[in-house]
């Protein structure tokens, strides 16, 4: 089951975010070389779906990349490498693509695509060939959030301090990747 989220980032510019379960990924670069070609007027970034506290912070990671860029404050030059580094809350590029990006084999991805409306369409018509559509691999689980926790080594007391209603996580993942240092 899955649902099409676009999110508006500009008068033209909208954005999708979809969750695929099962990519066979046999060379990530390949794998993404061959999406951006397909569809030059789009910025795509795939990346292992286990990283994400689901879709509110994706939501929050795209909104910040994209303020920061037109405000000319991001971290990196391509807005796909600023959602990597953001969503990693890692400032080393390398180290971030190490963590998120994508990996040679099966595995479940988030897809994001920034674009106008007519390119997005065509995009999501276009990868139904890649793997099953699913909402599953993005949302937070219980063990996703074990596992999280424990990589950006997020304390319990600052769980309980945050107010957010909903996804506390994603709202602390959200503000650690607004205040990396580069």
């Amino acid at each position: 089951m899955r649902g099409l989220r676009y999110i508006k980032l500009g008068d033209k510019t909208l954005s999708i975010i979809l969750g695929m379960k099962g990519v066979i990924v046999e060379s990530p670069e390949q794998f993404l070389r061959n999406l951006r070609e397909k569809f030059p007027n789009l910025t795509i970034q795939a990346l292992d779906a286990n990283f994400i506290s689901g879709f509110e912070h994706l939501k929050m990671i795209l909104q910040q990349s994209w303020t920061a860029f037109n405000r000319g404050i991001s971290y990196t030059k391509k807005l796909d490498l600023e959602l990597i580094v953001r969503l990693a809350c890692d400032s080393q590029i390398a180290r971030a693509l190490k963590t998120l990006g994508l990996k040679s084999g099966k595995m479940d991805i988030a897809l994001i695509a920034v674009g106008e409306s007519k390119n997005l369409k065509l995009f999501n018509e276009t990868i139904k060939d890649l793997g099953e559509f699913s909402d599953d691999v993005i949302k937070l689980n219980p063990e996703k959030e074990r596992f999280l926790i424990k990589h950006h080594n997020i304390s319990e007391e600052l769980i309980k301090a945050t107010i957010a209603d909903r996804n506390k996580l994603a709202a602390i993942l959200s503000e650690k990747a607004n205040l990396l240092r580069v």
